[in-house]
């Protein structure tokens, strides 16, 4: 059990005048700008403030640890679906999901046109609960991606924040609700910005050895672990992670400061990690990003490499992260 500013939960509740003093979540909607219209649900759970995007399939917007930023969010932001294609309307957040049926590049296959990462970060959930519990806020939600006879998917997700312990549980349930097999595809996109991301801030991955996807990363291969000095262009990089299997593994990006992010993970089910690292002026990003297929080149590869994994009709996949701040660490 964790501690409320200095006290344990038991004292704190002692002590508050109600339980919203300490924790809450609260609904609202959008009401100007280019998301007018779309909905947020602001949980607090003592020293965490973490924003979740109901139209966007209850993803993680920015998230804050004792009024600290720790996500890393474009320029975009997060306008109604449908407004643009990935590059138009990619806000970033602390968690992206891409899925449910393609990551990586746009492709085509007999499941249709899939865009870049694909659909579901345009999907709206259906929100089912959101309460304080005696130790935790949690919000769950389905979110369903379907065409006309074709692929039906739902997801069933909860986001729990444990009270006074700075860690978020993102939990999902992936149902075939169709009568024919489908191969799913996801990939967390956990995108983290400045201040926890800066000049000297490193990257503790559990892989057990690191390859870049194209010559730009080629370029950078010998630093991945460290975050360069921010430059006014500079490419994007984006490296892949060859992790241990069948065991659970966590990533940590710990800045200069001792501020650090922990996110935990199972390789039986997320076997697969990606790097992606921008360090130009204007907006600093690193992107961790656990995935059901080891390839980000795309459905097409992973099916030529034998990556997907098929799922029958009425059964279902259970995935998900963990993430924690960590308190005063050292990045040697």
């Amino acid at each position: 059990m964790g501690e409320l500013y200095g006290s344990t939960i038991d004292e704190a509740r002692r002590r508050a005048g109600c339980t919203a003093q300490v924790a809450s979540v609260e609904a609202s909607v959008r009401t100007d700008g280019p998301d007018v219209g779309t909905r947020r649900l602001r949980v607090i759970a003592g020293d965490l403030e973490v924003e979740l995007l109901p139209d966007r399939g209850l993803d993680l917007g920015q998230v804050r640890h004792r009024g600290v930023p720790l996500a890393w969010v474009s320029p975009t932001g997060w306008p109604r679906p449908g407004a643009g294609g990935f590059g138009a309307s990619f806000g970033g957040g602390l968690v992206t999901t891409c899925g449910l049926l393609s990551f990586g590049p746009p492709s085509v296959d007999a499941e249709g046109e899939h865009p870049q990462h694909g659909r579901y970060s345009g999907l709206s959930a259906s929100v089912t609960r959101a309460e304080v519990t005696p130790d935790a806020v949690v919000v769950e939600a389905v979110v369903v991606e379907a065409t006309v006879l074709g692929a039906h998917l739902e997801l069933r997700r909860s986001v729990r924040v444990p009270l006074g312990e700075g860690r978020i549980e993102l939990r999902d349930e992936i149902v075939n609700r169709g009568s024919r097999e489908v191969e799913p595809m996801v990939l967390y996109h956990v995108n983290l910005g400045w201040p926890l991301v800066e000049t000297g801030s490193v990257l503790r991955s559990p892989a057990t050895g690191v390859r870049p996807r194209d010559a730009a990363a080629e370029a950078g291969l010998s630093s991945w672990a460290e975050f360069p000095e921010p430059v006014a262009h500079y490419p994007e990089q984006v490296f892949a992670h060859d992790l241990p299997t069948d065991r659970r593994v966590s990533a940590e990006v710990i800045a200069p400061s001792g501020l650090g992010i922990r996110i935990s993970f199972d390789t039986s089910v997320l076997p697969g990690m990606f790097q992606w690292r921008v360090a130009q002026e204007g907006g600093v990003v690193l992107g961790v990003e656990p995935a059901t297929a080891a390839t980000i080149l795309g459905r097409g590869d992973a099916r030529a490499r034998g990556l997907l994994r098929a799922l029958a009709p009425g059964a279902s996949w259970e995935l998900g992260l963990d993430i924690a701040v960590i308190r005063d660490a050292s990045v040697t």
